[in-house]
């Protein structure tokens, strides 16, 4: 069985966003890797989610709830309380709003609640900001004290301006707050041999680099990475339903990843930085 740590689960407040409306823009995205999208999609159904998980292997999957598109936490806790055994939720906090309510929805959500962590997602939230923001630092001085993970929208294709993925920025982060547990969706792409090296260095950085890993410009470096210096440290992600978990779950098992490397990916690695 394997954690896909990136799906985007179909929620009321995602009715409306992107991956569940532009179906043919999504779909030349992922054709373009080579791959999917996942099916349920167009049928915007939680069961059917669970439909294609069960025929990957997958047992459970993380859900970061994404502010920038309209996510709402209380929606996650809805489903957590519906699928508990399925699913493991990241609480979207976005920081600038306003510092007060972030701190109240971290209590709220993930200490005195059921989510695992929380999501930051620097360029898409409503006030961007950059992840070296010292405004931002007390709620990352928080999280650190309260052994919560964050994972970071960090890389890809849809950024409104690369600068928000700067790689310098994230090093400085990982180092002032060594305790952090950070995971990076979309794996800091197209910086991968910089974030393999942070990941590396630091020792608190993961990489989760979802459809990257298939047939893109890096991927190569992620495998290799996932093979030696960041066995221990790289994550199984989809970012379903853009690219289908049954295409992330076939291609980490036959990207060239060592057989005795695989649990580490498929399952293991989620199960140390979640703290499951």
């Amino acid at each position: 069985m394997s954690i896909d740590f990136r799906v985007r689960v179909p929620l009321p407040s995602y009715r409306g966003a992107e991956f569940f409306t532009n179906f043919s823009d999504v779909e030349q995205r992922a054709a373009r890797f080579g791959a999917r999208i996942s099916p349920w999609a167009r049928t915007f159904s939680v069961a059917d989610v669970i439909v294609e998980m069960d025929a990957c292997g997958v047992s459970q999957a993380v859900v970061p709830m994404r502010k920038g598109c309209g996510g709402n936490n209380d929606e996650l806790v809805t489903l957590l309380a519906q699928y508990p055994d399925r699913f493991i939720g990241m609480a979207g906090i976005a920081p600038l709003a306003g510092m007060e309510e972030a701190f109240s929805e971290l209590d709220k959500y993930v200490i005195s609640g059921h989510c695992a962590g929380v999501t930051l997602e620097p360029a898409f939230d409503p006030i961007p900001w950059h992840v070296d923001d010292e405004r931002v630092f007390p709620l990352y001085e928080k999280l650190q004290e309260n052994n919560v993970p964050v994972a970071f929208t960090y890389g890809g294709i849809f950024t409104p301006a690369l600068e928000y993925y700067n790689p310098h920025a994230m090093d400085r982060v990982a180092r002032l707050f060594p305790r952090l547990k950070i995971a990076l969706c979309h794996g800091g792409w197209p910086h991968v041999t910089d974030f393999c090296e942070i990941a590396f260095n630091r020792g608190n950085v993961w990489l989760a680099p979802d459809m990257y890993m298939i047939n893109a410009p890096g991927t190569p470096d992620y495998v290799l990475a996932a093979n030696g210096i960041l066995y221990d440290r790289m994550l199984l992600a989809s970012a379903a339903p853009i690219i289908s978990i049954a295409d992330a779950v076939r291609n980490c098992r036959h990207c060239g990843i060592r057989e005795d490397r695989l649990p580490f990916i498929m399952e293991k690695n989620a199960h140390e930085f979640l703290g499951l």
